[in-house]
């Protein structure tokens, strides 16, 4: 085999060697919440550091594959992406906010069907904002998911402006801080 032929198989493999890494650092990192177990890594060393790594499925692996990159995998990312970490369960207090979590473009033209993005929705309600739900809070079902889907949203900030305003009018919310985010506030 020619020497660059080896150099680029090397530099490859370094590379992927390198993502593997970096994905590694981050289930290292990440806490563990419904959907996810901690397992025993099988790296001698991080075994002797006493490192766990996070596997996770269904749901929880779902969000991580389709949300977390923006909205990070504790519910909170940056100042620009608005943060589900007790937060999101307050939108499901009334019809337009249960609507708009689901037609938001990131949710209505995501990938995945609607049974799994229907338990998307619940396990990211339960897990970052359980106790912002109503006490009357119904899950998504794959058919209200398909329905909603199929209408998303083309003005998300006056539409979520509109919600948030409508959390105030109902008291779910004392100020619209509660629900802010920096790109609002970016606005004329």
């Amino acid at each position: 085999m020619p020497r660059s032929s080896v150099s680029r198989s090397n530099s490859r493999r370094g590379l992927q060697r390198a993502a593997a890494g970096i994905g590694a650092a981050l289930l290292f990192s990440a806490p563990a919440a419904a959907g996810e177990a901690r397992v025993v890594p099988p790296d001698a060393v991080a075994r002797t550091e006493g490192t766990s790594v996070i596997s996770i499925r269904d749901a929880a692996q779902d969000f991580a594959r389709n949300c977390a990159g923006c909205h990070g995998h504790t519910g909170v990312s940056v100042p620009q992406v608005p943060a589900l970490k007790d937060r999101v369960g307050y939108f499901l207090h009334t019809p337009e906010g249960r609507r708009f979590v689901v037609q938001v473009p990131g949710v209505a033209m995501n990938v995945l069907d609607d049974a799994r993005l229907a338990a998307v929705l619940n396990w990211m309600l339960r897990t970052y904002s359980a106790a912002q739900l109503p006490p009357d809070f119904r899950p998504y079902t794959a058919d209200e998911v398909g329905a909603l889907r199929r209408t998303p949203l083309s003005q998300v900030i006056p539409a979520r402006a509109a919600v948030v305003d409508g959390l105030l009018k109902a008291s779910v919310i004392e100020r619209e801080s509660d629900l802010g985010f920096y790109a609002f506030s970016q606005l004329p």
